[in-house]
């Protein structure tokens, strides 16, 4: 299933599907916009250059040969090399593993995540969601929404959105009811 990400501007959602159709529809709009873009599932915000005719815009999405060509480790695997820091003797146990240090940390990660508990998983979506209401920080009932989002609060949490734009209150309600199963979930186990 291709990632699906959502486009915002001017307190307005202006494009949902893949990066392509997202930078289509953004410059079908025109003008020199730039909207705030996240992966809908994670809530991660995506950075585009937006600089260009749309063909320009697409040959720099995230993941393409003109933005990885010269990144080291594995770009088109989407390995991220970055710094860890960990104790000697973290390092010398690390050293005795097979693989190496890189792949037995991804298991050790891989292995976390998909292990995580229905509490890991409530409180890493509700981190995901606030950061994508962020985009409306100085919107009336913002703090109020993120402390109804943090006590899962339904009544709460509508009422604190119930001034945004329609678009933007439907996003954020789909987040926050896929959060609301989750906790409903774990109350009942």
């Amino acid at each position: 299933m291709a990632e699906e990400y959502v486009a915002i501007h001017d307190r307005t959602v202006i494009a949902r599907g893949d990066l392509e159709t997202i930078v289509r529809q953004t410059k079908a709009i025109g003008g020199e916009i730039e909207p705030v873009v996240f992966e809908l599932e994670t809530c991660k915000r995506v950075d585009l250059h937006w600089r260009g005719d749309v063909q320009t815009v697409i040959d720099n999405l995230p993941g393409t040969g003109a933005r990885t060509a010269n990144k080291r480790g594995r770009p088109k695997l989407g390995v991220i090399p970055k710094e860890i820091t960990l104790l000697p003797q973290h390092w010398e146990w690390l050293a005795t593993q097979r693989g190496g240090a890189s792949v037995t940390l991804r298991r050790l990660v891989d292995s976390a995540m998909k292990n995580a508990s229905t509490e890991e998983r409530v409180s890493m979506q509700q981190n995901q969601l606030h950061g994508l209401m962020s985009v409306l920080a100085d919107e009336a009932g913002f703090e109020e929404a993120a402390r109804a989002l943090y006590r899962n609060s339904r009544r709460n949490f509508e009422a604190a959105i119930s001034a945004w734009p329609e678009d933007i209150k439907g996003l954020v309600m789909e987040k926050f009811d896929a959060i609301d199963t989750l906790q409903r979930k774990k109350t009942d186990d």
